[in-house]
């Protein structure tokens, strides 16, 4: 399994829509994006990497009026048991128009990935 099959493995349960890098979608009750930040070369010998980390950001965005807490911390453990490290989390408020304001929470983790050499 990718790395990106297995965000969608721990996201998909909450019931939001999803989708890569943008959300083109129209739900006003909150979704899912999520995008690389960065991989790099891991465990190198004889000058050759013997692993690649994957760096990834998963984001939700929430309405403002939403408790978010619980679900925060769902989010994080559902990333943990597909084997990503312990996300580190920041929120953000996302001022969409003067009527939508969103919270948006990022969870920002590293995953060895899979046949990547």
């Amino acid at each position: 399994m990718n790395t990106f099959e297995k965000i969608v493995t721990a996201i998909r349960p909450f019931g939001y829509p999803y989708e890569p890098d943008v959300y083109t979608g129209s739900s006003e009750e909150g979704w899912f994006t999520y995008n690389y930040a960065d991989d790099y070369g891991s465990g190198f010998a004889d000058d050759m990497p013997t692993a690649v980390i994957a760096s990834v950001q998963v984001h939700l965005f929430l309405p403002m009026d939403q408790n978010f807490i619980s679900l925060k911390n769902a989010v994080r453990k559902a990333l943990l048991q597909q084997g990503f490290l312990y996300p580190e989390v920041t929120t953000f408020t996302e001022i969409i128009s003067e009527t939508k304001k969103y919270r948006h929470i990022v969870f920002e983790t590293s995953i060895l990935e899979e046949d990547a050499l």
